[in-house]
Formats: C-alpha cells, sequence, structure tokens
C-alpha cells in the first residue's frame, strides 16, 4: 500500500508537469529546473522517510521514467552522430574550409583542457583536498600503467566500425564518419556533381533523425524528474556529507571554468555577454546536469546550439559531436588532476613540479579521450594517477559522491561545447549576432 502512495504521488509530480506546460505555458527551460527541484525534494523525502523495501521498490518503477527516458536519449547517439558528423563536413566548400573549422575547433579543445587540468591542481591545493582523509582499508585495484593510455589511444583507430556502433564506442566511430566527411569533401573540389546525391540523401536522413529528436527532447522534464528522484533517493545527503570539502573544490573549479575561462573566451573573443549565453544555454545545460552524459545531452546540445545561440548548423553539427567525445574539460581535466591532489593529501605524498606537469599533460590526453557517459572520468583518473606514480585507492575514497561532482563535471563539459561552437562560428562568419541578442528564450521546444 505505502508503495502505491509513493508511486501516486510521483504521477502527480509528472501530471504537474503536464498542467506547467498545457495551463501555465511556462518556458522549457524553467519546467526543467521546476522537475529537477521537484525530483530533488521526491527523493530525498523518499530516502528519509520511506521504508527501506518501499524505497527500492519506488525507486525501480521510478527507474523506468528516468532511465526510459535516457535509452530515448541513447537512441538516438548512432544516428545521429555520424550523419551529423558527415553532413557537417561535407557541407564546407572545400579542403581549405575543412582545414579553417578543423584547426579552430580543436585549437580550443587543447587549449580550454589545459586550463581546465591546471585549474583542478590549483583549486585543489588551495581547498587541500584530501588533507586528513582516513584512508581506512581499502579493496586493492589493478594497477595501470602508461601503456594502458596508448592502448587506450589504439583503440581510436576505427578498424571496425560496425562493431564501434554495437557497443556504442563513439571515438573509433567519430573518426570513421571524419574520413568519411573528408573523403567526401576532397571528392567535392573535384567533382561536386559525385558527391550531390550522397549529400541529399544524408540531408533528408538528417532531418528525420532532427524530426525524432526533437520529440524526445520534449519528454525532457519528466526524465529529469525520474532521474533526480531515483539518485537522491538512495543516496539522500550522507555522500555530501562525507566529502564536503572535496565537492565543493570540485564546483568552484567548475564554476571558475565556466565563469572566468569560458565566459573570458565568449567576452574578449566573441564579443559575446556571458550572461545572456548561460541563459540561452541553460536547456543543454539542465540536461547535462540531470542526465550526467554528453553524449546523452547531444541532442538538446545541438539544438541549443542552433536554435538558441545562432550557430550554423554546420558549425554545430561538426562542433557538437567531436565535443561529446573529445572536449571533456571537467571528466578529463579538472577531475583527475583534482583526484591527483587528493591522492597525495590523503596518502601523504609530497608531489613535485615534474609531476604536477604530468598531471596536467595526461589530463589534457584525457580530456580528449574520456567516455562521454555517467561515470566515464573514472578510467582516466586511475590511469593519471598511475603516471604520475599516485595510488589509484584514491579513486575509492571519492566515489561515493560521483554521482554529485559528475553532474556539474558534465554541465561543464557541454557548456565548453557550446562556447567552442560560438568562438568557431563567429571566427567564420557563421554566428548569427543580431537574432542571438534579439530573441526571446521563452519559446524553445
Amino acid at each position: 500500500m505505502q508503495v502505491i502512495l509513493w508511486m501516486l504521488g510521483f504521477v502527480a509530480l509528472i501530471g504537474f508537469l503536464v498542467l506547467l506546460k498545457s495551463k501555465m505555458h511556462l518556458s522549457f527551460s524553467i519546467r526543467v529546473l521546476i522537475a529537477l527541484l521537484l525530483g530533488a525534494a521526491f527523493g530525498l523525502a523518499l530516502f528519509f522517510l520511506a521504508e527501506k523495501t518501499v524505497n527500492q521498490e519506488v525507486r525501480r518503477w521510478v527507474s523506468l521514467v528516468g532511465f526510459g527516458y535516457v535509452d530515448l536519449l541513447r537512441m538516438l547517439i548512432i544516428p545521429l552522430v555520424p550523419t551529423s558528423i558527415i553532413a557537417g563536413l561535407i557541407k564546407l566548400s572545400n579542403t581549405s574550409e575543412l582545414k579553417q573549422m578543423g584547426v579552430r575547433t580543436i585549437g580550443i579543445f587543447l587549449f580550454t583542457a589545459t586550463v581546465a587540468g591546471i585549474i583542478g591542481l590549483l583549486v585543489g591545493n588551495i581547498f587541500s583536498v584530501g588533507t586528513g582523509m582516513a584512508i581506512g582499508d581499502l579493496a586493492a585495484r589493478e594497477a595501470s600503467t602508461v601503456t594502458n593510455l596508448f592502448a587506450q589511444f589504439r583503440n581510436f583507430i576505427p578498424s571496425n566500425f560496425v562493431k564501434s556502433a554495437a557497443e556504442t564506442n563513439m571515438i573509433p566511430l567519430v573518426v570513421f564518419s571524419i574520413f568519411i566527411g573528408v573523403s567526401a569533401i576532397m571528392v567535392k573540389t573535384k567533382k561536386p556533381e559525385a558527391v550531390k546525391p550522397f549529400q541529399d540523401i544524408l540531408e533528408s536522413f538528417l532531418q528525420i533523425v532532427m524530426q525524432l529528436t526533437k520529440i524526445v527532447l520534449k519528454l525532457t522534464p519528466y526524465g529529469v524528474l525520474g532521474l533526480t528522484t531515483y539518485w537522491l533517493s538512495s543516496t539522500g545527503m550522507s555522500a555530501l556529507l562525507s566529502l564536503g570539502i572535496f565537492v565543493v573544490a570540485m564546483v568552484v573549479a567548475c564554476l571558475v571554468q565556466l565563469g572566468v575561462v569560458y565566459g573570458g573566451l565568449l567576452t574578449s573573443v566573441a564579443k559575446v555577454n556571458p550572461i545572456r549565453f548561460y541563459r540561452a544555454a541553460s536547456p543543454a545545460l539542465l540536461l547535462a546536469f540531470s542526465s550526467r552524459s554528453s553524449l546523452g545531452s547531444l541532442t538538446m546540445t545541438i539544438s541549443t546550439m542552433t536554435d538558441r545561440l545562432k550557430v550554423n548548423s554546420r558549425v554545430a553539427n561538426f562542433v557538437g559531436p567531436l565535443g561529446a567525445v573529445m572536449n571533456m574539460d571537467a571528466c578529463g581535466g579538472i577531475f583527475p588532476a583534482m583526484v591527483a591532489v587528493f591522492a597525495a593529501n590523503a596518502f601523504g605524498i609530497d608531489l613535485s613540479l615534474s609531476q604536477y606537469v604530468l598531471i596536467v599533460i595526461v589530463s589534457v590526453l584525457a580530456s580528449l579521450g574520456s567516455a562521454a557517459v555517467p561515470m566515464g572520468a573514472t578510467a582516466f583518473t586511475v590511469i593519471t594517477l598511475t603516471t604520475v606514480g599516485l595510488p589509484v585507492e584514491a579513486v575509492g575514497l571519492v566515489a561515493g559522491v560521483d554521482f554529485i561532482v559528475d553532474m556539474f563535471r558534465t554541465m561543464t563539459n557541454v557548456a565548453g561545447d557550446m562556447t567552442t561552437s560560438v568562438l568557431v562560428a563567429n571566427s567564420l562568419d557563421e554566428f548569427d549576432r543580431e537574432a542571438f541578442n534579439t530573441q526571446d528564450f521563452k519559446a524553445i521546444v
């Protein structure tokens, strides 16, 4: 009976979200934010007030809504990523234009990743994360070596793109798509008529996929409600209390990356008001925050780039998918660096200057290769720790609060992708500044 009452309460929240759209006509971003707050309140109430067996049963049903929505987003990934990358590349006039967009995009990725690694080290030391941490008896972990890093990059080579698609191994699929796109541009430069039929089919399929994307995105408030309820009904506030300093330090580092680094680039390079930028980017950022997946948020990210940031679709379809798997400033830059400082302080290890430099270098590589899924930062963090001679057991110490910091990490990653899209589009005169500055943000989906 208690399970039924709790589920009726959850269904009532879903009905309330429906009313917010149909009767009150609130904007999409406001409805997503309200869903996030309602999910947090309901999840905490379930954690503190419900019996354990009731909690587990309600969470099982709630997961159908939350993870069902995530599954729908993942459904879009395989048709969307290769199609959007190839379609974005093939819109380029020639190989010269390709070099301009590619160099700008990768250059920004590398720069922001380097700064992110440095921020992770600085903020981690300022907050002295890990100091006085009771390490206790930690489970043994298999040691990683630097060869694992090279093996990982070897796996980026698309030896079998069908297998990569089946296993949702995105980086080889992205590499394959880039090869196809580059080859198409090379043919287009010499024989435009030979590429025209392929381009028409690709554009038609992309429009169908994007329409499907819009249908799924309309379910975002309900998915966010389910996801937030599921996570907080399991952990409550204990994880935050046990490692509060680390969580605060990670949040501060991400905010510095968002405000100082991205905000500074937008202001100085693109001449864009950062406040207006983040207001426009809010739908994708809120989804990234709740879903904890750059790939899961990709459809919304691209839509936000084109519809709200007023970036040309050619740039959005190139930068968006590439950034979702290769631009992980927070997961691959800030987080491994922060955990390295945490490990050194927790285990009483003094880091040398060369180790700090190596942490940044490995963090940059990690930011270009972190898996764009929840918890994807963990693997490269282990490699980072091993490379600089730090105990990988430190990963276990922060695992309890990983879901909290992962929300901020993913939001930062997606913000970096959207910042890059504006910077690249602005440099190529494909950013509609007037439309961006005059638009009304109420209507989105």
